[in-house]
């Protein structure tokens, strides 16, 4: 171990862990989360986005919207709670990737998430552009996006990459995920041994943002089409300062970071995330507030993370938030769409619709993405053999 890591353990103030526990155990109170924000995506979509944002719906699936009265559901799910539960996964996904890094070299931590998303997401966005292919064959209207757009969002980031109208409302959440992993193998043995040095790579991030803020700021008139191909670029960055809260939770939850110096980054990357969205040019920009909320909401279950269990029940809704997350908006929005000119009742078609969705979510985890993520973790092993 270099000085600086015994430095740092000997200033540590590692978390109480749960004795007798292994490390899946210590971060149950993390899988019981990703289910929370999973059902929080979902209910806000079917449940709120459908009835009350019919131009956004009509923009993805490429049918006019029916008129219908919105569910009573759509009244007690608040609009908020989509990117509430998107701030959540960011935070879990910066907490839990640290740990892969530990177990796998680089290149097995590289093969291993190929592995984990794009088979998953592969199915994912099939069933997306199965549904409005058969929306718009059957309800009328014309489909939303070219086959081009379509292809490169099979294989996450390049949709940012190729300049692709968004075909869905989640991909650019896996977008800015996969950029993340980038910055993490980068960053692989800073992570590892909790060095200062990590946090240049965030901040080399952030000063990449502004650079090309800046541009989209100033030369919007001159170069169209330049700032168009930066939208991308101006939007996700942020969001990576966002997910380094969790690393610092990472890093405090293994004893490599003192209980001050995790509550110093925690906020000052919160508060770099809220300065960009406050003084940023994107033109779509999330609440700092509410990403706080997320965040508050991780830091209290991490400090009571001894008391939670695994269940049945969390255990379902953890195993299929990605595949639900994945499947569940543009095709649940196409079913809603079908239903109402049924005549059905708005929240007898909400409550089916979801339950539908999370039906084809098990079946997408149970025959997709669990055997094609055993794959990928024997991959990731085989790469990692006496690499460390």
């Amino acid at each position: 171990m270099t000085g600086a890591r015994d430095a740092a353990e000997a200033s540590a103030q590692p978390t109480p862990r749960p004795s007798g526990k292994s490390e899946a155990a210590r971060i149950e109170f993390a899988n019981t989360l990703r289910g929370v924000a999973a059902m929080s995506v979902i209910f806000a979509h079917l449940g709120n986005t459908f009835w009350h944002w019919p131009q956004l719906v009509e923009w993805l699936t490429g049918i006019a919207a029916v008129a219908a009265t919105p569910s009573v559901l759509s009244h007690i799910v608040p609009s908020f709670l989509g990117s509430w539960g998107v701030s959540l996964f960011f935070v879990i996904s910066g907490f839990v990737i640290p740990y892969s890094l530990e177990r796998y070299s680089v290149k097995g931590f590289i093969v291993g998430r190929l592995w984990r998303i794009w088979p998953t997401c592969w199915v994912g966005l099939s069933i997306t552009v199965a549904a409005v292919v058969i929306g718009v064959y059957f309800m009328g209207g014309a489909v939303p996006f070219t086959f081009r757009d379509a292809v490169t969002h099979f294989f996450p980031p390049f949709a940012a990459l190729a300049d692709s109208k968004q075909i869905d409302s989640v991909m650019w959440t896996l977008e800015i995920e996969m950029v993340f992993y980038i910055v993490c193998a980068l960053a692989a043995q800073r992570l590892r041994d909790g060095h200062w040095t990590l946090w240049l790579y965030p901040i080399s991030v952030l000063a990449l943002w502004f650079g090309v803020d800046q541009v989209v700021a100033h030369a919007q008139a001159d170069y169209p089409v330049l700032v168009r191909r930066l939208t991308y670029f101006d939007l996700d960055p942020p969001y990576i300062a966002f997910m380094f809260c969790g690393v610092a939770l990472n890093l405090y939850q293994r004893g490599k970071l003192s209980l001050p110096a995790t509550a110093v980054a925690v906020v000052a990357w919160w508060g770099l995330f809220a300065l960009t969205q406050a003084y940023g040019h994107a033109a779509v920009k999330s609440s700092a507030l509410l990403f706080a909320t997320g965040l508050a909401l991780f830091i209290a279950c991490m400090m009571g993370q001894r008391w939670f269990r695994r269940s049945a029940v969390t255990r379902f809704f953890s195993d299929i938030s990605y595949p639900i997350y994945i499947i569940h908006g543009v095709a649940g929005y196409v079913i809603l769409n079908a239903l109402m000119r049924f005549g059905w009742n708005s929240d007898l078609a909400s409550v089916s619709t979801i339950c539908f969705m999370v039906g084809l979510a098990w079946v997408v985890h149970r025959f997709v993405e669990a055997p094609t993520h055993q794959i990928g973790q024997r991959y990731a092993r085989k790469f990692s053999e006496g690499a460390r």
